[in-house]
């Protein structure tokens, strides 16, 4: 029986797993030793045992906290593997999930930022293809820029869409409607959708947040061919105060956001007003 079984240091060098960490395991009750030489205190594990050095290793890796898998533990003591291992798998799925998220998010910053790099020595205004963006966006209820009330609808759109399961890119600023339709500002964010969501036959799909009493709409708007300029100021205030004065001048669609370089200077704000000719 004995030749069977496995030294602490014969595990530890099996599964790349330090002794200090297997004596742990045992102290939370998720991995007894199989025997114990009550001599000498020598730990022994038997090779049934490994599959379960396997799935506490893979517990760490996942992020799940070693305390709560004494809650998988059997009335006999031993890990319920099954339960444990379906416990893992919901936590793997929703690592991909965030992982995903964040790797749309770093592309559409470096994608943007290359965009930005490319037009930066053009004289302007400059014209500019703009590739097809899905945005949340809801109105903007005034004629006037306010900077508190940007930031109170932005993070409107950004609450919704966390309840939503929809992934906020980097992207956001304000838009207006031709002044054939209205000239009618909003604030948007860009997203990033895994399914394309039910639409009503105008083709967007909108959402009520109650704590603002605001809709909230998701559609693609954003695309085509645009004029382009750059404003610059201190800070965003001052630059979105620019956008609305010029706009009064403007007849076409028009979208301003923050411009993305290779490195972000505070105290040098820049704004792209785009008009969509």
């Amino acid at each position: 029986m004995k030749n069977e079984l496995l030294s602490i240091g014969e595990v530890s060098r099996m599964k790349g797993v330090s002794p200090k960490s297997l004596r742990y395991y045992e102290q939370l009750g998720i991995l007894t030793p199989a025997c114990v030489n009550e001599h000498s205190g020598y730990r022994y594990y038997a090779m049934s045992q490994m599959i379960v050095v396997d799935v506490i290793i893979t517990c760490v890796e996942l992020g799940i906290p070693l305390k709560s898998l004494a809650d998988y533990r059997k009335p006999d003591g031993l890990l319920d593997i099954a339960s444990l291992l379906e416990k893992g798998r919901e936590t793997a799925v929703d690592n991909i999930r965030k992982a995903q998220a964040s790797l749309a998010q770093i592309d559409s910053y470096l994608h943007e930022a290359h965009e930005q790099s490319q037009i930066e020595d053009e004289s302007l205004p400059y014209k500019r293809v703009v590739s097809r963006r899905t945005i949340m966006h809801t109105p903007w209820q005034s004629n006037r820029f306010d900077a508190k009330n940007y930031l109170s609808l932005t993070t409107s759109l950004y609450n919704c869409a966390a309840q939503l399961g929809i992934v906020p890119l980097y992207q956001w600023g304000m838009m207006r409607t031709p002044r054939e339709e209205g000239a009618q500002w909003s604030v948007f964010v860009e997203v990033a959708l895994e399914d394309e969501p039910e639409r009503t036959e105008d083709g967007h799909t909108a959402f009520l947040d109650g704590s603002l009493d605001q809709e909230i709409t998701v559609s693609t708007t954003i695309n085509g061919t645009y004029r382009g300029s750059r404003l610059r100021g201190a800070g965003f205030d001052q630059c979105f105060h620019d956008v609305f004065r010029m706009a009064k001048k403007m007849d076409g669609a028009l979208v301003a956001t923050e411009v993305w370089t290779d490195e972000l200077d505070p105290r040098n704000y820049i704004v792209e007003l785009l008009e969509k000719q």
